[in-house]
């Protein structure tokens, strides 16, 4: 057993200790999210505990499903930036803005902004146009019957939006220059993988276009150390994809 664990040292010793963090942590954070997010069974779980006010506070349908939704972004805003922002900053003793979060404005940023969007609306609005779609978005759901266009789908997108941010870091900041000084661009390639793979449930096309989406926001990251350009596109085309698809149903 001695000679296994010195030999399991030894191998591991000349790891890159940041990147070997991240693709751990991001296999664990991942698969927090995917099993936490399950509203029914941490309802269930925190029955007949001190916290089973945050159960039903959580599991509460009787409006919308806001809670539901409230509480996913909180577990995004957990396991993609604050605990990875604490190791980089506490643990590591990173700077942040070596990460992505460097606000700095390239030159033609605005330029490559509008091309993607242009690019990308007639795409968004021929899927629009599919049931498939129309199942999925806008996540944010109505119970009672009141309108869509309401204080709570207001706050929804507000909280979406936020959820891009933590997205964004994770993938665009936290992982890619995590690896970046080992991998060097094999980093952004490791990084779509997992990225796409959450879009596993939704539309298929959705998922496909993951792979092309996260290689390119990927290596704007890379290449310009800030993941803003890829948080602005993604806000847009979102809010975009939930108007489109309230606009199909007639619920606007």
């Amino acid at each position: 057993m001695l000679k296994i664990y010195e030999s399991i040292r030894l191998d591991f010793a000349g790891l890159d200790k940041l990147a070997l963090f991240a693709l751990i942590y991001a296999a664990f954070g991942l698969t927090c999210i995917y099993y936490l997010k399950d509203v029914k069974t941490v309802s269930d779980f925190l029955r007949n505990t001190p916290l089973a006010w945050f159960g039903n506070l959580i599991g509460n349908t009787e409006n919308n499903n806001l809670p539901q939704l409230s509480y996913w972004v909180g577990l995004v805003t957990v396991f993609y930036f604050l605990i990875p922002a604490f190791f980089l900053k506490v643990i590591f003793g990173k700077n942040l803005t070596d990460f992505g979060l460097a606000i700095q404005i390239e030159e033609g940023f605005w330029q490559v902004l509008l091309l993607c969007f242009v690019i990308m609306l007639p795409l968004i609005f021929l899927a629009s146009l599919t049931s498939s779609f129309a199942e999925k978005y806008p996540f944010f759901r109505i119970f009672n019957g009141e309108s869509y266009f309401s204080q709570s789908l207001l706050i929804w997108e507000i909280i979406y939006i936020f959820q891009f941010f933590c997205l964004e870091f994770f993938f665009r900041g936290f992982l890619v220059h995590s690896l970046k000084p080992t991998l060097g661009m094999y980093s952004i390639f490791v990084m779509m993988v997992p990225y796409c793979m959450i879009h596993f449930g939704k539309p298929g096309a959705e998922a496909l276009a993951a792979i092309l989406a996260g290689i390119f926001l990927g290596w704007l990251s890379y290449t310009n150390n800030t993941i803003w350009l890829g948080f602005l596109l993604h806000c847009i085309v979102a809010l975009t994809m939930d108007v489109l698809a309230l606009y199909q149903k007639k619920q606007l």
